[in-house]
């Protein structure tokens, strides 16, 4: 396989996409095995959910949880920022710098892969045969 278009990354060696999206089909599939093989998958199709906030204690205004508590949230909190992170750095490493530009500002994983998507869907020069 010809890996001078690839791209290190922690997941996985993938090839980039190509910036006219001709190679789309298979760099999705690419993209999916790879994230999948860590799951992680969840991180892109939008399953994976930010740490809903700690309860207050009406009464008083205050956090109605332990120290532990807090520091088991914390640590929830945590670990979404670095399994997300993990999938963005995924893709960036995989994605040029002009669709990079048109995707880094969106919060999440989740929001940046539906919005490659929407950029690419169509483009590919591969055409997917489905046979029944």
């Amino acid at each position: 396989m010809d890996t001078s278009n690839s791209s290190s990354s922690s997941l996985y060696n993938i090839p980039h996409l190509a910036e006219d999206g001709g190679n789309w089909i298979t760099y999705k599939e690419r993209v999916f095995t790879a994230i999948g093989a860590h799951n992680l998958r969840r991180y892109v199709d939008g399953r994976a959910t930010f740490p809903a906030p700690l309860a207050l204690d009406p009464s008083m205004n205050l956090l109605a949880a332990t120290p532990a508590e807090i520091e088991a949230h914390e640590d929830l909190i945590d670990e979404f920022y670095h399994k997300d992170s993990l999938v963005k750095q995924q893709l960036f490493s995989m994605i040029s710098d002009h669709v990079l530009l048109q995707v880094q500002s969106l919060d999440n994983s989740s929001m940046i892969w539906k919005e490659i998507c929407k950029i690419h869907e169509g483009k590919s020069d591969l055409v997917k045969i489905d046979i029944h």
